[in-house]
């Protein structure tokens, strides 16, 4: 019997780990937490190709003279300098922040209007809610060359329905008279983003519970009251980062509408700091302004993302 109890203590010293034994680096459970990196590697490299790699060569660049036609030569801090110094960067600033505002604006208003509509059960509410969510799902260019026609002054759509309706006895420049040609463009970044908005604030109305608006009607509260002291209070959330996300796409990413349909003309009536960039690279062949003009608008769009990062990290974080 003692030997049997020697036995096992001795199997059992065995199959207990040492202190100081240290298990194999690439054990089982160490390649299993490294298999989703593993995945997600070959994405990180593309990224670094597509994305990191030039964002940090054009912030480089900006340090340069590397104008097309010329030797490229270190100038430090001049090429931000030449553009905060400039003519057009006043103008072109005023466009970007009116063209992001409008963008807020609009964009949050009908989405919350739209979403509103969709929150109530009628017939069709699944086929009414697919046309609205449609616009999202365009790819930008096609949606562009298709503005472009609708605009059209000899033969666009717009047009055509103005005349016909009597609104006008003349045809309307849509895209080459200012400030007619912004308000035009601006609609078409408008269209886009709307579904997007709507989607957010839609799944916040689902959220709110029922019996908030039953106690609003039961302390007599009319649907304007609970408006205004029940949904709006649960959507600041949604408000606040739908703002953030509008702001960063409009004031960043707003290059493909107006090119599309103006190139900023009519006069520089639509160019935002964007499509000055890239004036400058394509059209003045100034590499220099125009790696310092991306910089700038890096910069800003940072800024706005790490407040939209904070923000939803404020708000997942246990109160």
């Amino acid at each position: 019997m003692e030997t049997k109890i020697q036995q096992g203590r001795l199997q059992a010293a065995a199959l207990t780990p040492q202190v100081g034994q240290r298990r194999p680096w690439f054990g089982y459970q160490r390649r299993e937490a490294l298999v989703p990196y593993a995945f997600l590697l070959p994405s990180f490299l593309a990224l670094a190709v597509v994305f990191f790699y030039p964002m940090l060569y054009a912030i480089v660049i900006s340090f340069y003279s590397n104008n097309i036609g010329s030797t490229a030569h270190f100038i430090g801090w001049s090429n931000y300098g030449d553009v905060f110094a400039s003519d057009w960067f006043p103008a072109v600033m005023k466009t970007s922040v009116l063209w992001t505002v409008g963008n807020v604006v609009f964009v949050c208003g009908l989405s919350l209007a739209i979403a509103l509509m969709l929150d109530r059960k009628f017939p069709g509410r699944g086929l009414v809610r697919a046309l609205f969510f449609l616009p999202w799902a365009v790819p930008y260019v096609a949606a562009g060359i298709v503005w472009g026609w609708m605009y059209d002054y000899e033969f666009g759509v717009l047009n055509y329905l103005v005349h016909a309706s009597g609104l006008s006895a003349d045809k309307i420049n849509f895209l080459t008279a200012c400030p007619t040609a912004f308000y035009s463009v601006g609609a078409l970044s408008v269209w886009k983003l709307v579904p997007f908005g709507t989607v957010m604030f839609l799944a916040g109305l689902q959220t709110i519970p029922s019996e908030y608006y039953e106690a609003a009607k039961i302390d007599g509260a009319g649907p304007i009251q609970a408006f205004r002291f029940v949904t709006l209070p649960a959507l600041r959330g949604v408000t606040t980062m739908l703002t953030l996300l509008v702001t960063i796409w409009s004031f960043g990413w707003s290059f493909t509408a107006i090119f599309l349909l103006t190139e900023g003309g009519p006069a520089g009536c639509t160019e935002t700091i964007v499509v000055r960039s890239y004036l400058e690279a394509f059209k003045f062949f100034h590499i220099g302004t125009a790696s310092a003009i991306g910089t700038i608008v890096l910069f800003l769009s940072l800024t706005f993302s790490a407040a939209y990062l904070a923000l939803v990290y404020r708000k997942g974080r246990p109160q």
